[in-house]
């Protein structure tokens, strides 16, 4: 092999054989061989999502025809796909703390919409969700069969009634995962959180566990005037998307949405100077 003038030459050696012609590549070539990759790395993803997800519902409903409760029907829905899709389009997870089994708050920093996906493979519990989610196609739908509770942050009567809703659930022992900013974020750390569901969990006699996530790739935050089929199509090039979630200690009593909030903070510090440090090396 040799360069010249920023060209490649190869030689290929096959079945004790010199191969000619040549085989010449620019480094455009291979940049272009490389935006290929990716491409059809995040169309297969993409293909595998909605296929899984389509086959999930079927199933749902399947399942409502043989007597199966709309509550069972979606929980299963929800254990099935978490356990096939987040491997497939290339999620990896580095776990830290140990996820509460119990009746519990969860609450996370907000980054992107895979971020209850991270959580929901280690708890059971129903999401606080947007209600924009809801019109998602597929997404939506495949989100409200499987418990999610969507609020209109804008309107206080929708905040109200999730409130209640949330009290309503943890007094009923089904666990609730929300995100208290109300909103994702890039960080470096977190956006004022929401009191309410705090103080839901605090009313209903039940824990709340923070969650920190974070994400080597920055491409993960979904900000701004992003919406979710060119993320995704961005985002899902990668060959992985690593993640780190850290779930911390819980905590009991009426003030628990700053001390969570400060956990996070912490967290979500601590984590990027850590990458700063790699990334530096």
């Amino acid at each position: 092999m040799e360069s010249t003038n920023g060209i490649v030459v190869c030689s290929v050696w096959l079945r004790g054989r010199i191969c000619h012609p040549e085989l010449i590549f620019s480094f455009g070539d291979i940049r272009l061989l490389c935006c290929m990759q990716g491409w059809f790395r995040s169309v297969y993803r993409f293909l595998y999502f909605v296929i899984f997800t389509l086959g999930g519902i079927a199933v749902y409903f399947w399942s409502l025809l043989w007597g199966t409760s709309r509550k069972d029907a979606g929980r299963k829905l929800r254990k099935r796909w978490l356990l096939k899709v987040p491997d497939h389009v290339g999620l990896r997870l580095d776990i830290e703390g140990t996820p509460y089994q119990g009746t519990c708050l969860y609450v996370g920093n907000h980054i992107s919409y895979i971020d209850p996906i991270l959580i929901l493979k280690y708890v059971d519990a129903n999401v606080v969700a947007k209600a924009e989610v809801a019109h998602w196609p597929l997404v939506g739908f495949g989100a409200s069969i499987a418990g999610t509770i969507f609020v209109h942050r804008d309107r206080k009567s929708s905040r109200d009634e999730t409130a209640r809703a949330v009290r309503e659930a943890l007094e009923s022992g089904i666990s609730i995962l929300v995100f208290p900013e109300g909103t994702t974020s890039g960080g470096p750390t977190t956006l004022p959180f929401r009191p309410r569901s705090f103080e839901a969990a605090y009313l209903a006699g039940v824990p709340v566990q923070p969650i920190a996530i974070f994400y080597e790739s920055p491409k993960a935050a979904y900000i701004g005037k992003d919406t979710f089929i060119p993320h995704f199509f961005r985002f899902f090039r990668l060959k992985e998307i690593r993640a780190h979630v850290h779930f911390g200690e819980l905590l009991y009593g009426p003030d628990t949405c700053d001390t969570a909030k400060r956990w996070i903070d912490d967290q979500m510090i601590l984590q990027s100077q850590i990458q700063s440090t790699y990334e530096s090396a």
